[in-house]
């Protein structure tokens, strides 16, 4: 454990490449790869103590029970505080992290609202955390930001807003991804150098022909690219 940091640990809560993949819709199985080494060298370079929660540690039968769960289980490894994120973020930052930290050590509550309502960050404290209500609050819908916001003044707590990013969940927000003026070079550059390995053997791509790619199915030939 990391003394420095003992008070304060990630959770990571993703399932594995080939089961978000599916659930999520994204065009190939090698897209989540990178996303989820994108996050964990992030998570890594922070310095905090971690933990990566995929379907084979989570518990529960739906989406809030197992978040629900896992976080209490970090908290029951003896922390005061917990950051939770998935793999659907590419810009997320360990600058953001590390200002999530800093605000738990303070005694706040933190969110970062992902462009379409979502949360892509959750910073609490022990004293935050009602696990039936935080159960039962809008998981997966536009409104969870908002909702999150009042369950944390239900709790007496103040809550600390970090900046607003764009997730993945979709195909279609892959490529409103790939094609936005704020994306990192270098993620893009993974994302398309994985694209090109694993769809055809052209190196370079327009976006007309990298929406044909993304949003057929994949096979053992090179597909033939149509105008969009």
């Amino acid at each position: 454990m990391n003394q420095k940091h003992s008070q304060t640990a990630i959770l990571l809560f993703a399932q594995t490449a080939q089961v978000d993949a599916t659930r999520k819709s994204i065009a190939d199985v090698s897209v989540m790869n990178v996303l989820n080494k994108k996050v964990l060298d992030t998570i890594r370079y922070t310095g905090y103590d971690y933990y990566h929660f995929t379907e084979n540690e989570q518990r529960g039968e739906t989406f809030a029970s197992r978040f629900t769960n896992s976080i209490q289980d970090v908290f029951e490894f003896g922390y005061e505080s917990v950051i939770c994120l998935g793999n659907d973020t590419p810009l997320l930052t360990v600058n953001l992290i590390t200002q999530a930290a800093a605000h738990l050590q303070h005694g706040h509550a933190v969110k970062g609202k992902s462009y379409d309502g979502g949360l892509y960050l959750i910073g609490l404290n022990r004293s935050h955390f009602d696990s039936q209500k935080f159960q039962n609050l809008p998981w997966q819908t536009a409104s969870l930001a908002v909702a999150f916001h009042q369950y944390i003044d239900d709790q007496n707590g103040n809550l600390l807003v970090l900046q607003s990013l764009q997730d993945i969940d979709s195909t279609t927000d892959l490529l409103h991804f790939l094609a936005g003026k704020d994306t990192s070079v270098k993620i893009i550059r993974l994302l398309l150098n994985t694209l090109s390995q694993k769809r055809t053997q052209h190196k370079h791509f327009s976006l007309k022909e990298l929406q044909v790619l993304l949003l057929q199915p994949a096979n053992k030939g090179s597909p033939r690219l149509k105008a969009a």
